[in-house]
């Protein structure tokens, strides 16, 4: 009776790890499906502006809508945004989003004759819209610096023209600063990554949005900024393919036999 109990006690135990690794066993293809079947990405717009210096609307087929037409310029390969009698704010069309995560990524110089950022400057400078409205989101702005020693910081707002959230991070005048806005179309939030940094806005509800807009304005410090390798991608979950889910019920059935031996 001992060694069939001790048999017994073995064959349970067996039976027990099977269960597990194979419970282990489709968790692990689980994830590698969702890794696999996951955020699929897609680029819309790729613009490095290796254009003659002038006008940015004539050379890149860009679009104004609003200002002085002919005032956002080129200059040695990269877009100037100036805040101050430059007034010309233009955009450049996507094909309609309407839902996943809109991102553009972008290179930004900021410098200005004052040091640091007046406190009271909020003016954004690059968003996304819709073509014919002023539907702007994400709006992506400079802003006076923490008590960290930089020159500036820079904030995002999901919708309003004022920033929601602010980087706690600063930079200096005349650095290049990798820049990563997004915006959430089925949600309505907007968020910003620059400086090892992520901060996000308040959501706002779903939109569809087909264009991403560099502005000019006055502004109380009127910094000009540089924009440069600017990049567009929309990322949209994508549904797993139905092999995939084929080969997971083949997991679940053999996790079921396994547990009825």
């Amino acid at each position: 009776m001992k060694n069939t109990y001790v048999s017994f006690s073995v064959e349970r135990e067996s039976s027990l790890m099977k269960m597990i690794s194979s419970f282990m066993f489709a968790g692990a293809l689980v994830a590698s499906v969702m890794a696999n079947n996951g955020a699929a990405s897609t680029v819309l717009v790729s613009d490095d502006f290796t254009y003659n210096n002038g006008s940015l609307v004539t050379e890149a087929g860009w679009i104004s809508h609003s200002g002085n037409a002919g005032d956002l310029l080129i200059s040695g390969n990269e877009v100037v945004v100036q805040h101050g009698a430059p007034s010309e704010d233009a955009h450049v069309q996507f094909a309609l989003q309407s839902t996943g995560v809109l991102t553009a990524s972008f290179d930004i110089v900021v410098n200005d004759d004052n040091s640091p950022i007046a406190s009271s400057d909020f003016e954004y400078f690059a968003h996304f819209m819709t073509d014919g409205s002023f539907n702007f989101r994400s709006r992506l702005d400079v802003q006076s610096p923490n008590a960290v020693g930089g020159d500036y910081t820079l904030g995002i707002s999901s919708a309003s023209s004022t920033a929601e959230a602010t980087l706690t991070t600063d930079f200096n005048f005349g650095d290049v600063v990798p820049v990563t806005i997004s915006f959430d179309l089925d949600t309505g939030t907007g968020s910003l990554t620059a400086g090892g940094q992520t901060v996000t806005g308040s959501a706002q509800g779903a939109q569809s949005l087909d264009s991403f807009a560099l502005r000019q304005s006055d502004s109380s410090s009127n910094e000009t900024i540089t924009v440069d390798n600017l990049v567009i991608t929309t990322s949209v979950m994508a549904v797993p393919e139905p092999s995939s889910f084929a080969l997971l019920g083949l997991v679940g059935m053999a996790g079921a036999i396994r547990r009825r031996k």
